[in-house]
């Protein structure tokens, strides 16, 4: 197989990727799906980080429902305001719900997307 450019990745021969490493197919750190499900309801970079943080903390922590510890998303550039909005963005658009915590805690957020 030749090497492909970032562009090319995202052409309709890109199956062959697939095809080559089906193990592997359509996933970027989440499902392909679940990122186009984030940018096609949410706005900002900020969203799309946190809702990444999210999957992936889903997955390591082995439960729906997970912190965003801030140390994380700072390393990304993110401080607690800008947390805070993505999760309200991501809220707003169904994908998560948020568990308020007494104060000084973090709060804890539910995965609620579902692939179609």
């Amino acid at each position: 197989m030749k090497d492909r450019g970032f562009d090319d990745l995202w052409t309709d021969d890109a199956d062959d990727l697939d095809r080559a490493r089906p193990e592997r197919a359509r996933h970027v750190g989440c499902p392909l799906v679940f990122l186009a499900d984030v940018c096609r309801l949410t706005e900002g970079r900020t969203a799309l980080v946190v809702a990444l943080l999210v999957y992936r903390r889903v997955h390591v922590c082995r439960s729906q429902t997970v912190t965003l510890p801030i140390e994380e998303l700072r390393k990304l550039g993110i401080d607690r305001r800008r947390r805070r909005e993505g999760l309200i963005k991501l809220q707003a658009a169904g994908l998560i719900r948020i568990k308020k915590a007494s104060a000084g805690r973090s709060a804890k957020v539910r995965l609620t997307w579902r692939p179609r």
